[in-house]
């Protein structure tokens, strides 16, 4: 298996830039300082992005690899309805986990991991994962950049977790403030059975996914 050091090397740096660029959540935090930068045009602010990603980009592709605890493999598996990443989502698994534990292994999040560590985990050689590894690298550099894009932003937000110290959340704010709107009996039931036969065939595809992860770790050590 490849690293995602490895993998970012080996695809094109316009292709992955652009496709960081379209992530809605990007899309929208250049609407936002756009907004807030009145003097400043849409192409400066487009390309004020683009050069702080090919920055970001180039550092991970160029850095010493820090081992994590767990070496951990990523792995692509299918959602049962497209969502905002389309109709694939990603995971990462501590090996040893996949070993003991098989398909019932657990993902784990990783964005208050440094750049480094981000940088030698560890991608699956599988069909799926090999096939959206652009959409896979696009995911991991957005995951792995969500609190900065500096080893030194990341560890500041490690601190802050250490020693308690966040802001205020207003999208969990406006979240606590939201209020459905009522529904019928009839609408509650479907709604229910829709979201159970959902997650049951999130389960599924998850674990369909994890086997064929397990199989490639099986046959490389053969």
């Amino acid at each position: 298996m490849k690293t995602v050091q490895e993998c970012l090397r080996e695809l094109d740096l316009d292709e992955l830039v652009n496709a960081y660029l379209a992530i809605p959540f990007i899309r929208d935090e250049m609407i936002e300082v756009i907004k807030k930068k009145e003097t400043v045009t849409g192409k400066e602010i487009w390309n004020m992005f683009r050069d702080r990603i090919i920055k970001y980009i180039e550092y991970m592709r160029s850095t010493t690899v820090e081992p994590s605890e767990e070496v951990s493999v990523l792995y692509v598996y299918e959602v049962p309805e497209s969502s905002v990443w389309g109709r694939f989502s990603h995971g990462l698994v501590h090996i040893s986990e996949l070993k003991e534990k098989g398909t019932e292994a657990e993902d784990y999040a990783y964005t208050l991991c440094t750049h480094k560590q981000v940088a030698g985990f560890l991608v699956a050689d599988t069909k799926l994962t090999r096939d959206n590894l652009l959409g896979l690298m696009k995911e991991v550099l957005y995951e792995a950049s969500f609190y900065g894009y500096t080893e030194e932003e990341i560890q500041e937000e490690i601190q802050n977790v250490e020693t308690e110290e966040f802001e205020d959340d207003p999208f969990e704010a406006a979240f606590m403030n939201y209020k459905p709107k009522p529904k019928s009996e009839d609408e509650m039931r479907l709604e229910k059975a829709c979201n159970k036969a959902r997650e049951e065939y999130s389960v599924f595809l998850r674990k369909k996914a994890l086997l064929e992860v397990i199989e490639s770790l099986q046959q490389e050590h053969r």
